[in-house]
């Protein structure tokens, strides 16, 4: 039996820069923020150990295989024509290492996957990049684990990727190596919500684009001076019949992409807050697709039908004064946080199937320490170079992620690009085993 006075106890002792608070303040939330800030800190430290930044990738000669498509056969007999090919020969092996074998940077890597893979897709010249939305007005859904990983896997197939981070909070940001607290309202995309009166108004993104530490993929980065978008972009719309006639709020993000990033890369992906908005709205008229993930749970399939609900009434209220309606190239479903050991997950798969039908992709997201792990380690599934658990773990959600991006590329190639592809095979069938 719990002691008379167990519910007075506090559960941990608080933080000694936070024992001098006798009542919860401003000044204590506050102070608890920056004891939070640093130990956030401390995680992203030791996960980016020694530098303070994420290691660069490095692939041996069986991964590189894989990444082209070759078995490591057909891999070895092209690497020992590297230098006729005109390709890298790789790293040297290490001294110490027992069974001498040449490495590959990330940047080599990507020459033989566009030089040898026959999958390796190359958009046709002057067809726009198609620009993907990510979105779930649930938070806790997997939306920006499976925005990242996307991203990092459409790079690995050659593709040129940026990233484009809506949400405040700035996980994809954090993901992408930037610290969020760093980062200018110039490198968001503020400046496109901004009067056009406003000095620091800016109608394009290149200004706001930044490299990444992962090769072919750039960054627009998110932070919480995105709220301020919210009070802009409706401020703007009240002024536009003054300022700009024909000014409509959620076309901001669509200009500003017409200018140049459509054309420069293959793939944008949006990564949006867990709200329908004004910010979000833009994303997703922005859109080609809309990939939203879903876990397998009953709430969260109630949740999904509300979203669209909520989103076509916002759309059509916002087109009424004018404008074309929008049409997307495609949308699709993909089960997140998928855990077979549950009795009632297949019964939920089932129930996703018959109201989604050909919407819910064949790719699911499993509910993985593979996944968990990266997540509080700054860091996705393609990031880990040494999984430390068991490698059928790691690959059985390398391999979900990998299947995710081959069907949004097949939707793509098909729907918006009007290429005659085949529908790629899943290159693994869920086990129903514990991760």
């Amino acid at each position: 039996m719990l002691e008379a006075n167990a519910a007075t106890k506090p559960l941990t002792e608080p933080h000694p820069a936070l024992s001098k608070y006798k009542v919860v303040d401003l000044d204590f939330i506050e102070k608890m923020e920056a004891v939070a800030s640093a130990a956030v800190d401390k995680v992203r430290e030791n996960a980016q150990e020694p530098e303070g930044k994420k290691p660069p990738l490095v692939f041996n000669a069986t991964q590189l295989a894989g990444l082209c498509g070759k078995s490591p056969t057909s891999m070895a007999r092209l690497l020992e024509k590297a230098q006729e090919l005109r390709l890298p020969t790789g790293l040297p092996p290490e001294p110490k290492e027992k069974t001498p074998r040449r490495s590959f940077t990330h940047e080599e890597a990507l020459q033989w996957i566009r030089a040898v893979n026959e999958n390796y897709f190359k958009r046709p010249v002057g067809v726009p990049g198609c620009t993907i939305t990510i979105g779930n007005f649930k938070g806790g859904v997997g939306k920006t684990i499976a925005a990242t990983s996307l991203a990092q896997a459409l790079t690995l197939m050659g593709y040129k990727v940026l990233c484009i981070d809506l949400d405040p909070q700035g996980s994809m940001t954090s993901l992408m190596d930037v610290d969020k607290l760093e980062v200018e309202d110039e490198q968001t995309i503020l400046p496109l919500a901004r009067s056009v009166n406003d000095e620091h108004y800016r109608d394009t993104l290149h200004e706001s684009i930044q490299e990444t530490y992962w090769p072919g993929l750039d960054l627009v980065a998110g932070s919480p001076s995105l709220f301020g978008a919210e009070f802009m972009l409706p401020m703007r719309q009240m002024n536009a019949h003054r300022l700009e006639p024909g000014f409509r709020f959620m076309e901001v993000l669509t200009r500003a992409l017409d200018k140049g990033p459509r054309q420069e890369y293959d793939y944008i992906i949006i990564d949006t807050p867990p709200a329908i908005s004004y910010v979000t709205l833009n994303a997703f008229w922005a859109c080609d697709g809309i990939l939203m993930p879903l876990p397998a749970e009953g709430l969260d399939l109630l949740s999904s039908t509300r979203f669209w609900s909520m989103f076509t009434t916002l759309a059509r209220s916002a087109l009424k004064g004018g404008g074309t309606p929008k049409v997307f190239s495609w949308l699709a479903l993909v089960p997140s946080k998928v855990d077979h050991t549950k009795a009632y997950t297949q019964f939920n798969l089932e129930i996703m199937r018959n109201a989604y039908g050909a919407n819910l992709l064949n790719a699911e997201l499993p509910l993985s320490s593979a996944v968990s792990v990266g997540g509080t380690t700054l860091a996705t599934v393609y990031d880990i170079q040494k999984y430390v658990g068991s490698a059928k773990t790691y690959q059985r959600a390398r391999v979900a992620f990998d299947n995710l991006a081959a069907q949004v590329d097949y939707l793509t190639r098909t729907r918006k690009w009007g290429e005659d592809v085949k529908e790629p095979k899943p290159a693994f069938v869920q086990t129903g085993r514990k991760s």
